[in-house]
């Protein structure tokens, strides 16, 4: 039996020196694997070089696979806003409230107006669309002429040249005949004549130009591109063709969260209105902008995939090298590992020895390719991919090669569980080695 508290203050300085012994053995440890390592240059550098060469391939494709999806999103970007869907009217497939199937849905500015108020709803705009002959003295063309309301702007991202507006609330309400043209309508119908206060003629009908559009990037349209197009007050367009039904209308859930609902909503009221099953996707077709951000995002998930893989490929080469080599070392230190085992050395301790070598040799491999990888990335970003096909001077539609956070997180993710493999399995053989027959090797 003990007396007094000594026994309890000697096992803590006990387990105070065993952990002090601990941290100078792990020291080390950590020295004599940075030594080995120094002392094959050779050795060493070439499976940093192979591991190197691995995180630049790693790096680079998932780089090009982040730009690729970048530039897919901005040319998207540029033709809607957030939340933002495209109703066509088609024709009912189902039948519902006695009313036979392959009935056309015809909507009506009416109903647009009655659609902004839904609650999921934020604005809408009815459009009609007719190709017309449009002039400029004696310059002429035929483009898409659009007749939309004030709301239609802000939600296609229809973005005036400075000098310039879009269509106003009381151009729609008091009918004017005004104008907002595409840059390439303003660019062969005034050249390089400034359009704004500038009057036009539609189907021989003159109008006054209120804006020119910016340089937009748009990767998707329906009828005409919108740099090709011309757009008038929704009302006027009645004097230029019969507008009693839309051919298409535009409305903005209140948040690209509720974009899927905002469609049922939308879906539900006109099934109320006119009679047909709301779950008949054929008579109301909506495109929204989420989907297709969603599609592009599944594309573009794919891609990175197969790039991934093939970048983890190469690294797991890499891998190999270096299980190969430190195989190779263990085997040339057979009588080192033995005379340590001899003198008391643990087994652990040999295998983290050898484990510690083996990662130095990754990390520092993964480094230098880390390095390497953003002077390339800086040197080959971005890379020309849609600014060409889509006339966009800003090159946002280029693949921009993109180093994320996510990026280097699994590039640092894989190029651990490469060096724990690549050294493990040569670290146990060095371990489980007995010392006997390691001192009678030669």
């Amino acid at each position: 039996m003990h007396v007094g508290g000594w026994p309890a203050v000697d096992d803590r300085h006990a387990r105070a020196n065993r952990r002090l012994f601990s941290m100078f053995s792990l020291r080390e440890l950590a020295r004599e694997a940075l030594a080995g390592l120094t002392q094959h240059r050779l050795r060493a550098g070439l499976s940093m070089l192979g591991i190197s060469w691995g995180i630049v391939s790693v790096v680079m494709l998932l780089a090009y696979g982040n730009g690729f999806r970048g530039a897919l999103v901005a040319g998207f970007n540029g033709a809607f806003g957030a939340g933002v869907v495209v109703g066509w009217p088609g024709q009912t497939s189902m039948q519902a409230g006695g009313e036979r199937a392959g009935r056309p849905l015809k909507v009506t500015a009416a109903d647009v107006e009655a659609i902004r108020e839904l609650p999921l709803v934020r604005a809408a705009s009815p459009e009609y669309i007719k190709r017309l002959p449009v002039a400029f003295g004696e310059r002429l063309g035929t483009y898409a002429v659009r007749g939309v309301n004030a709301d239609y702007g802000p939600m296609r991202s229809e973005i005036p040249q400075p000098t310039g507006r879009f269509l106003s609330a009381e151009d729609v309400q008091l009918r004017r005949r005004v104008a907002f043209i595409g840059s390439d309508v303003q660019k062969k119908l005034f050249g390089t004549m400034p359009a704004e206060g500038m009057t036009i003629r539609i189907a021989g009908q003159p109008f006054d130009v209120v804006g020119v559009l910016a340089d937009k990037v748009q990767l998707s349209s329906y009828y005409s591109p919108d740099k090709q197009s011309v757009f008038i007050p929704f009302t006027t367009m009645s004097q230029l063709a019969d507008t009693q039904y839309v051919n298409v209308f535009v409305f903005q859930a209140v948040s690209p969260l509720t974009e899927p609902k905002a469609i049922t909503e939308v879906r539900g009221w006109l099934a109320q209105r006119y009679r047909f099953n709301p779950d008949d996707k054929r008579a109301l077709v909506a495109n929204g902008s989420e989907e297709s951000l969603q599609a592009v995002s599944g594309m573009t998930i794919g891609l990175k995939l197969v790039l991934g893989f093939i970048g983890v490929l190469t690294l797991m080469i890499g891998g190999v090298g270096i299980m190969n080599i430190m195989f190779v070392s263990v085997t040339e230190r057979t009588r080192e590992i033995g005379l340590r085992k001899a003198l008391g050395a643990r087994r652990g301790e040999i295998l983290l020895q050898f484990l510690l070598e083996a990662l130095v040799t990754t990390f520092a491999g993964g480094v230098i390719g880390g390095v390497v990888s953003y002077v390339l990335v800086w040197i080959f970003s971005p890379r020309p991919f849609l600014a060409e096909l889509l006339d966009d001077r800003s090159r946002v539609t280029d693949i921009h090669l993109v180093l994320s956070f996510e990026l280097l997180a699994i590039s640092t993710a894989i190029l651990v569980v490469v060096g724990l493999v690549s050294g493990l399995l040569p670290a146990l053989r060095a371990s489980r080695m007995d010392p006997i027959e390691s001192l009678r090797y030669e």
